[in-house]
């Protein structure tokens, strides 16, 4: 891949992951707090959410996460672990009704509070190439 790519790409990420990260870390609390529909998307749902039940906001968290976990992809960065993978995944869980042990809203809210807390395992690495 040329270097300018490259470099698009990784800004690309890095505005995405950013973002990402400002919103969850604004609608996370109330989640764990409250409980809400937050990881509900047009992608993972139960059959019992209707898709106008489906919050502009979550639908924004999921098209980051997606866009985030796409971009990694293409340069060539870890996806397992990352914001975007971490997101999804907690999206996955909540959809997954057949999943009698699943974690309901709050306490998946409270979980990647937990993992984009300062001395977990979240912490957003530098680009390869950055200082």
């Amino acid at each position: 891949m040329k270097a300018s790519r490259q470099d698009k790409l990784e800004a690309r990420l890095t505005v995405a992951e950013g973002e990402l990260l400002t919103l969850l870390r604004s609608a996370l609390p109330h989640t764990a707090e409250h409980g809400d529909m937050l990881f509900f998307d047009s992608a993972f749902h139960p059959d019992y959410v209707l898709p106008h039940q489906i919050g502009e906001r979550s639908e924004l968290l999921f098209a980051l996460a997606g866009e985030s976990v796409a971009l990694r992809e293409q340069v060539g960065l870890p996806v397992l672990g990352s914001l975007g993978q971490l997101f999804l995944s907690a999206c996955s869980e909540a959809a997954n009704t057949s999943n009698a042990n699943r974690r309901g809203p709050r306490q998946l809210a409270a979980w990647l509070l937990g993992e984009l807390g300062p001395n977990n395992s979240f912490k957003p690495k530098p680009l390869r190439g950055s200082a």
